[in-house]
């Protein structure tokens, strides 16, 4: 197995874990464990080495996100759209602009978080509707962001705009403490996933120098950033077989045998095991794949996510059954937070339907764009 991600695994065991359900119960924030992260250095995997990163590829962020996510996947997911904006940083930013933030991210003094997603466009991330519009040396960017990972936690967000003169799609790095930047008053209370904080976003007038413009729409993140929800999943998928066996084998009848020696709970074992797996290890082939520049990379992330999420989804509920009705008692079992957990991979940006519908295009050579034309 690969030490990267042996390595996260007992990371998130000892830092993660152990807040993962108070972080859960109050859709708080994981301070703790993101502060242990940050002192680990694990925020400089991606960012190359000369910015004081690790210089790490596609496959080292998967291996990470999912060690951590078997944890906690709230964490996982903070952590992994920090490494999305470092890397697409790597690729388009300005050296001046790199110079400035990549080694403040990789020692840990800040961290990032993505403003993508947008109501009037969902998982279509490019076709924004908030807009900029440019002056001498900065723009005034205005609109709104749902579902901002990381909301009022991060340093800098990246998001993506609209060029009022021309049209054309811009990313920019927007300082947290910009004037205009706010977040819903509402805060976050999902049904799982809960400390993630993903909020909406707005900017108001917001005035950004040109030092933070990205020039292009920054697409080259996007298999980073597919690959990234789907090692929340395949993290959530593992971390449900093996709860499901930690139970099974502790839960005893006045018999002395185990709830594990009934044949069709072994068959669920064996059941939520294989899809963990295959899960896992589809995605770890699939980042591979990225870093290898091969052809196929993109439909093979696609197909990863798909996979990762339809066995969070199943292990889920599979997973429950096996815990029978202690299972489904609030904040007793970890089962039933990562069955909450489990569900939100079908309706994360890109959701479950659009990518496949995108990959049956990909696999069609037809453009996968084409359907919010």
């Amino acid at each position: 197995m690969d030490t990267l991600y042996n390595t996260a695994k007992e990371f998130g065991k000892t830092h993660l874990l152990p807040e993962a359900k108070d972080v859960d119960i109050k859709g708080r924030f994981p301070k703790e464990g993101i502060q242990a992260l940050r002192d680990a250095g694990y925020f400089g995997l991606v960012i190359p080495t000369k910015y004081g990163g690790q210089g790490k590829g596609v496959l080292a962020h998967a291996e990470v996100c999912t060690g951590l996510a078997e944890s906690c996947a709230s964490a996982s997911l903070c952590y992994m759209m920090s490494n999305v904006g470092s890397y697409c940083l790597s690729l388009y930013a300005s050296e001046e602009l790199k110079q400035e933030i990549l080694p403040k991210v990789a020692s840990g003094e800040i961290i990032l978080g993505l403003a993508y997603s947008e109501t009037g466009s969902g998982t279509h991330f490019y076709k924004p509707d908030m807009t900029e519009e440019p002056h001498d040396g900065y723009s005034i960017l205005n609109g709104k962001k749902s579902f901002v990972t990381t909301a009022r936690e991060a340093d800098y967000y990246l998001t993506i705009t609209k060029s009022v003169v021309d049209g054309t799609i811009n990313l920019w790095l927007v300082p947290a403490d910009s004037n205009g930047l706010t977040f819903d008053e509402a805060g976050w209370n999902g049904v799982g996933l809960r400390g993630n904080v993903s909020e909406q976003m707005y900017l108001k007038d917001t005035k950004v120098d040109h030092f933070y413009k990205i020039d292009g729409n920054g697409d080259g993140d996007r298999l980073i950033f597919v690959v990234g929800l789907a090692s929340a999943c395949a993290g959530i998928s593992m971390a449900i077989a093996d709860e499901a066996v930690r139970y099974t084998t502790s839960r005893k009848y006045t018999s002395g045998k185990s709830l594990a020696e009934i044949e069709t709970v072994e068959t669920h074992l064996g059941d939520l095991y294989s899809r963990a797996y295959a899960a896992r290890e589809t995605l770890f082939s699939a980042a591979r794949s990225v870093d290898n520049n091969d052809e196929d990379a993109f439909k093979n992330c696609i197909a990863a996510r798909v996979t990762s999420t339809k066995a969070a989804v199943e292990n889920g509920h599979e997973g429950m059954r096996v815990c029978g009705g202690i299972g489904y008692v609030r904040n007793h079992l970890p089962m039933e937070r990562l069955m909450r957990d489990s569900l939100a991979g079908q309706v994360m940006a890109p959701g479950i339907d659009v990518l496949r519908i995108w990959l049956g295009r990909l696999l069609a050579d037809l453009d996968y764009l084409a359907i919010m034309k």
